[in-house]
């Protein structure tokens, strides 16, 4: 169906007084200043069919205004169109007035409010007839989306614009296909048994959502359970073991720490030689450039500024490696003083035991000398153990920090010898140099730095530096001191742990309870796996329904989905102009992009109507669409200036 105006008459509206246009079907531009009257013509047509303005606001003012911005009273505001329907004249025409009423006994009339009448072909009709006869020709709905080329992106919700794209696509390809052909929904099929994705991934949801909260009960009950095993004497010996096991495991991690401090420190090792070649290669690859460069040079005082750039820089690079050789053998000779003054500390620390620990915390009497004598010997052992396993790891650090220093010092011998012989060949080559500067002749300045390749290998020197300056020397003495209080506090939970009043039946329920928990922690991970399964699947059906709505557009393509920062799946339905989203480009290109809409939809519904264009003058060139177009277009025109064209 193809719709068009071919005349529209306005009277008393809004600040018209009377106007009459004779569109005889054709495109029109209608010119004229800001408030002049152009976006009125649209109110009035939408007015006429649907009781709204341009901007789809039912509740506006259509009356005439003096110049107090009040209402005129006694007018009637009245708009006619004659539609051109295929080809075929149908009038339309609606006509707002006031009523006014005088009451008895009164002879000043009184405003009532407001009355409307319809007609259609000249017959008065009612409202409700008026109604179905407009929404029998084209829904109101469709009739936003086809006659204005902002509706689609700015009034309607995402989910109704993804419901139309939908419809558009044609996409009949079925869950069943799609699972068929992708090989990694081979178990999400076996899942689903029978049910759609949809009601899968609902039963998934509630089994998950039902695991959570019986998960989320297990805690108060073992919170229940402990309370039970707190003795009289306020003693709680499970805590205690599961503090003391966590104290080893904290000084295992710290042993882990201390073990990874070393291996960096080789890793430092390394990416010092590593930026030293670099330097190397840099200056190799300026000498490679600057030879090639300086061809008017002698053969003989070319190689001699070869051999002088690389034994120059070989003497750079080897002095930066001695200094920062010594300064290794500098933080691990410091990091042994650390080690002497702890070795010293440990071998004079002596066992000392506390007078309590030998009473019974119940009757207060001191144990017999037989139960004492056990108490010592478990204390002792405990020490003892404790300073044996310090000394180990003492003497395991000093023995790398050893293996540190020598290898830097054999290394800065090898070093300072280098060096010594570079220096004699240095000089004599500058000798040589000196004799043949007579015989070079003057060519201009060449600046290597300049060129691609150089610069490049200048970025990954600058990388590597910073890389290295960025290098921490670890110090291990925070975290010795961090295990020491570890020990400190395993030796005081060890003094407590020497009288318990279990409760076995009710640790067992506990257990019972952490594996219950963990159980269940287990199978939500598990229908969580089923649930990125289904978001996969998800996800292609999308990609599927994108590609097949997206053909149907030229100018616009659509986003159906967006991708959350945890890996989930969002729907969605972001409209992109030119792979940039509608929100951020400029008037034109969202007008063009509704243009782009609505030809699609004209297509679709197969249904045109007039299209009213604001703010015109902001498009250079029209997209070419088979429907009426009304363009609005700001000028230095006082009074209105219609163009049918």
């Amino acid at each position: 169906m193809q719709i068009k105006i071919s005349n529209l008459k306005l009277k008393n509206f809004k600040g018209i007084k009377n106007l009459e246009i004779n569109f005889e079907g054709k495109n029109a531009n209608i010119y004229g200043k800001n408030a002049t009257g152009k976006t009125t013509v649209f109110d009035a047509f939408k007015w006429l069919f649907f009781d709204k303005d341009s901007s789809d606001r039912k509740d506006f003012n259509i009356k005439t205004l003096d110049e107090n911005n009040k209402p005129i009273h006694f007018l009637e505001h009245e708009v006619e169109a004659i539609l051109l329907i295929d080809g075929v004249d149908m009038t339309f025409k609606k006509m707002l007035k006031e009523k006014w009423v005088t009451k008895r006994g009164e002879t000043q009339q009184e405003f009532s409010g407001h009355e409307t009448s319809y007609w259609i072909d000249e017959v008065p009709v009612k409202k409700k007839d008026y109604e179905e006869k407009i929404n029998s020709l084209v829904p109101e709905s469709l009739f936003k989306l086809i006659t204005d080329p902002l509706y689609f992106n700015k009034q309607l919700k995402w989910q109704e614009r993804r419901e139309i794209l939908t419809n558009i696509s044609g996409n009949q390809i079925t869950d069943e296909e799609i699972l068929n052909a992708n090989e990694e929904f081979k178990t999400l099929q076996q899942n689903l048994n029978g049910r759609s994705i949809e009601d899968y991934n609902k039963v998934v949801a509630s089994k998950i959502k039902d695991l959570n909260k019986e998960k989320e009960k297990i805690p108060i009950r073992i919170d229940e359970l402990t309370n039970t095993l707190i003795t009289e004497h306020d003693i709680n010996y499970e805590e205690l073991e599961k503090e003391k096991a966590n104290c080893k495991v904290e000084i295992q991690k710290i042993d882990a720490e201390m073990t990874d401090i070393q291996t960096r420190a080789k890793e430092n090792m390394k990416k010092a030689d590593q930026l030293a070649a670099a330097k190397n290669e840099l200056n190799t690859l300026k000498l490679k450039l600057e030879t090639e460069h300086s061809k008017q040079q002698s053969e003989a005082t070319i190689k001699l500024e070869s051999e002088k750039a690389i034994l120059e820089s070989r003497k750079r690079n080897l002095a930066a490696e001695l200094e920062e050789r010594k300064q290794k053998v500098e933080n691990a000779e410091s990091s042994k003083q650390e080690l002497y003054k702890k070795w010293d500390e440990l071998l004079n620390t002596k066992l000392e035991f506390d007078p309590n620990s030998f009473i019974c915390p119940t009757c207060k009497r001191e144990y017999p000398a037989e139960k004492k004598e056990e108490l010592k010997g478990t204390f002792i052992n405990n020490f003892n153990e404790h300073k044996e396993s310090e000394k180990q790891r003492i003497n395991k650090e000093g023995q790398a920090l050893n293996s540190v220093i020598e290898e830097n010092r054999n290394k800065i011998e090898e070093i300072q010898e280098t060096i010594q012989k570079t220096e004699k060949e240095l000089l004599d080559i500058n000798t040589k140099l000196e004799e043949n500067a007579k015989e070079q002749s003057n060519i201009g300045p060449f600046d290597v730095t300049k060129l691609p390749q150089y610069q490049e290998k200048i970025k990954q020197v600058e990388e590597l530096q910073t890389a290295i300056s960025k290098i921490v020397q670890s110090d291990t003495t925070e975290i010795s001191n961090k295990k020491a209080k570890l020990v400190d506090q395993i030796n005081e939970i060890d003094k407590k742990l020497n009288e318990r009043d279990t409760q076995e039946k009710t640790k067992a329920r506990i257990e019972e309870l952490e594996a219950e928990e963990e159980s269940i922690s287990q199978k939500v991970q598990e229908l969580e796996a089923q649930q990125y399964q289904i978001e996969q699947f998800t996800k292609t059906k999308v990609e599927l329904l994108e590609n097949a709505i997206n053909s149907k557009f030229e100018v616009v393509k659509f986003r159906l989905f967006d991708t959350q920062i945890n890996g989930g799946l969002v729907e969605c339905c972001d409209t992109l102009v030119n792979g940039v989203p509608y929100s951020d480009v400029n008037n034109a290109h969202k007008i063009l992009a509704g243009l782009d809409i609505i030809n699609t939809l004209i297509k679709f519904y197969k249904t045109s109507a007039p299209i009213f264009i604001d703010n015109r003058e902001s498009i250079n060139e029209l997209y070419n669409i088979n429907t009426q177009i009304i363009s609005l277009i700001v000028t230095e025109d006082t009074e209105l200036r219609i163009e049918v064209l």
